[in-house]
């Protein structure tokens, strides 16, 4: 007698895998954005704590202003002035662009929006998500934690 498996069977193991093709392929889609969002929140941080150690070494060397972020703007690097390795200008999936005060950062055709608040006596040295420019539902300064 022949050993094979019954009708029922072979579509009861068809729909278990066609339920866990359902789950499983959106999942996969999200964690592109997901990628995205984490390395928008890494590069914040990172500019950050470049700006206080910056204005930390400016400070100790008696001199109270806020460092400037780029040593030009004519180059395909940002944050130069503050970054041991910069960021370069639009490349990779996530795009940055600045002009020193102004910056953007792209993923997916969505931008969040940031400036360099420059005022040492008053709010500080302070690179802060601009909320009123960066209004898209899911890429936005909320999603980045602001």
């Amino acid at each position: 007698m022949k050993k094979s498996f019954t009708m029922i069977e072979l579509i009861f193991v068809i729909v278990i895998i066609g339920i866990l093709a359902g789950v499983a392929i959106p999942r996969l889609f999200t964690g592109i954005s997901d990628a995205e969002i984490a390395k928008v929140k890494s590069d914040v941080a990172t500019i950050r704590t470049a700006i206080s150690t910056k204005y930390g070494k400016n400070v100790m060397a008696g001199d109270n202003s806020c460092p400037n972020l780029e040593s030009s703007t004519g180059d395909n690097k940002l944050f130069e002035n503050i970054l041991s390795y910069p960021i370069k200008r639009n490349s990779g999936n996530v795009k940055w662009d600045g002009n020193g005060t102004d910056y953007n950062v792209s993923a997916e055709n969505k931008t969040i929006h940031f400036n360099y608040v420059n005022d040492p006596d008053g709010r500080g040295c302070l690179f802060e998500c601009n909320s009123s420019l960066s209004t898209d539902s899911d890429f936005n300064c909320s999603t980045i934690g602001e």
